[in-house]
């Protein structure tokens, strides 16, 4: 039996696999496996019903942090598992410091105990790298850093993939693509769920994350029945 994490810890892992940080666990960059990685948002939060996750960017004005850090400790509602409840305070206090520039706010998933393999999948390597036409030609430079990479083949070319984009010593995040042709035939879902299984296969936790606005991949994560865990936050 796979070892139970908590939803508190799993915002904690996945805080790991999204960002580096430094000694005292503030961010420095976007974890990207080729390590050239934009700035890290000024301000994380990720929330459960078991408690939330805050983190500040590094070089944040202590004053800035200590504004942001009152109205993280605030209670939230159990089940507030759309939109966090302090978004207005913790942008008025961001914007005060400096404008801001993007915000992100989505679910976050974890995967089921039990994933059916799927059978229309194949594993991208050295030997069927020239499949990746198209949109996919130029992502073949990522093959040795984004492992587990997996592939469906249509048409002699790859169609949809799925690879790790973010990962950590404990977890991996799942980054997919499928071509406009191709969509709405189920590949996504189907390879979402091998590269699940490939990343269990390496002792890692899978994870999924997605935006509100992204329909389409709140649709693979229904599908493939995953369990959202927590909201992802954040303000650059």
């Amino acid at each position: 039996m796979r070892e139970h994490v908590s939803d508190r810890q799993l915002m904690k892992i996945q805080v790991e696999v999204l960002f580096t940080q430094d000694e005292n666990g503030y961010l420095q960059r976007i974890n990207k496996p080729n390590g050239d990685g934009k700035p890290a948002p000024r301000f994380f939060f990720g929330h459960t019903n078991e408690g939330s996750i805050y983190r500040f960017r590094h070089a944040l004005p202590d004053n800035v942090v200590a504004q942001l850090k009152e109205v993280a400790a605030e209670p939230m509602p159990v089940n507030s598992q759309k939109i966090p409840r302090n978004r207005r305070q913790f942008e008025d206090i961001l914007q005060s410091h400096a404008p801001i520039e993007r915000v992100w706010i989505g679910p976050a998933y974890r995967f089921p105990e039990h994933i059916t393999p799927p059978t229309n999948v194949v594993r991208l390597s050295r030997e069927n790298v020239g499949l990746l036409k198209g949109d996919f030609a130029e992502m073949g430079s990522e093959l040795n850093s984004s492992e587990p990479y997996l592939a469906i083949i249509e048409d002699s070319q790859m169609v949809s993939i799925c690879r790790s984009v973010r990962l950590s010593s404990r977890a991996h995040e799942a980054g997919v693509d499928t071509l406009g042709g191709y969509r709405r035939r189920g590949y996504a879902t189907s390879i979402v769920a091998a590269w699940a299984l490939a990343v269990r296969a390496l002792n890692r936790v899978p994870l999924y994350s997605t935006s509100w606005d992204n329909v389409a991949s709140q649709g693979v994560a229904r599908r493939l029945g995953l369990v959202q865990y927590g909201v992802d936050y954040h303000v650059t």
